[in-house]
């Protein structure tokens, strides 16, 4: 009997497939498998989110100071008694929007003022909302002002703010489970996150602009000047100017200022709602109060 070493095969130890190819391949899967999570967590988390009780969502921010938010500790003058005017008068605007809300029973809402010089207003959990000084400095007149509040009235009424807070905290929670310990993996899926869930926030804009223009209808008897918030933000100059429309509707959260201005028009043809009629000035002291920070 013979006995032979034979020397192995050339190239045996070479796989006949591109790694590269295999890892890209690896990466569109968990990129697939991270969007499908993420797309089922939030519907998931955000619809448990809306079946907590308003009272108990208000309850958890009872004790929160809004009034810090942003809040200038450096400013020289102050001038607390007009910083409460404007608080009096955004609250009593809302008082008058929300009738035309037709908001369940039990639910509120309070509106804080910020000094802060921010182009925004938004709403948070609790019925609490918070509009900016900058965003104030720019109203036209009552009619934008109160387009505004309707608006962000709207997102307590449907509970976008809890249904918001619900699905990102269990999409964080996927990501971190994913993710484990990596920082660069999870800034990676983080933004993979917040790519799927833009598209839910734009629809909720898009139903808030629309229950804003009807209560706005209520209280005026007509829309005119509605779709002056959205030619100011318009008008407004951002990073975004040399990008292209196709690209800006998918990159960010609000639809475009024009197609806002748009839609506006389109709601108020289909209900029959007038597009003439006189205009509200904004209170005598408004300016004054904008001051209230020097």
């Amino acid at each position: 009997m013979r006995y032979e070493n034979q020397q192995p095969a050339e190239g045996i130890n070479v796989t006949k497939v591109n790694p590269a190819i295999q890892f890209l391949k690896f990466l569109v899967a968990a990129i697939v498998l991270v969007v499908l999570v993420v797309i089922v967590l939030q519907f998931v988390g955000g619809s448990l989110a809306k079946r907590v009780p308003f009272k108990y969502e208000k309850q958890l921010t009872e004790k929160f100071d809004f009034s810090v938010l942003g809040t200038d500790s450096d400013a020289k003058e102050r001038n607390p008694a007009l910083e409460s005017e404007m608080r009096s008068y955004l609250n009593d605007l809302a008082r008058r929007v929300a009738p035309g809300m037709d908001l369940p029973d039990g639910m509120s809402v309070t509106v804080h003022y910020n000094e802060e010089n921010v182009f925004n207003a938004f709403a948070t959990i609790g019925g609490n909302l918070v509009f900016y000084k900058a965003l104030l400095t720019k109203m036209p007149h009552e009619n934008a002002l109160a387009m505004v509040m309707a608006h962000e009235i709207a997102h307590i009424k449907h509970r976008d703010p809890i249904v918001g807070l619900g699905g990102g905290v269990a999409s964080m929670m996927a990501v971190s489970m994913l993710t484990g310990s990596s920082g660069l993996a999870e800034r990676f899926l983080t933004q993979t996150t917040l790519v799927t869930s833009m598209q839910f926030t734009r629809d909720m804009e898009t139903a808030a602009d629309k229950a804003a223009l009807g209560a706005v209808n209520k209280l005026y008897g007509h829309v005119n000047g509605a779709g002056s918030l959205f030619e100011v933000m318009g008008s407004i100059k951002s990073d975004n100017d040399a990008v292209p429309d196709w690209l800006e509707r998918f990159a960010r959260t609000h639809p475009l200022s024009q197609d806002r201005v748009n839609a506006v028009r389109t709601l108020a043809i289909e209900n029959e709602w007038r597009e003439t009629g006189e205009l509200t000035p904004l209170p005598d002291g408004f300016q004054d109060w904008l001051s209230a920070v020097q």
